[in-house]
């Protein structure tokens, strides 16, 4: 197919390279944290120095934190991991 000028067959579904093009064209969902909680999130981050959360976006409320969802702290944390300021540690289905 290179000589010809057509283009490559795809890949079969259950390859990586398929799993890897499919997963590049989904775009992560946005999540919108109001200031107020996530200063709430960070000073609580600040005060312990260590924070738990279970791997849950539909869980309705933080198991430290009663009043803020536990999505909004999952993606605060994921931002601080991704900036280097936090360390990820997962273990059976908690960050």
């Amino acid at each position: 197919w290179l000589k010809t000028g057509r283009s490559a067959p795809p890949p079969p579904p259950h390859s990586a390279r398929a799993r890897s093009a499919l997963s590049s064209q989904r775009p992560r969902p946005m999540v919108l944290i109001p200031k107020k909680e996530r200063k709430q999130i960070l000073e609580h981050l600040f005060k312990e120095g260590v924070m738990c959360v279970k791997k849950d976006p539909r869980a309705c409320r933080h198991n430290e934190l009663e009043d803020i969802p536990n999505l909004h702290v999952m993606m605060v944390l994921r931002s601080l991991c991704s900036r280097a300021y936090v360390t990820e540690k997962f273990n059976w289905q908690w960050y």
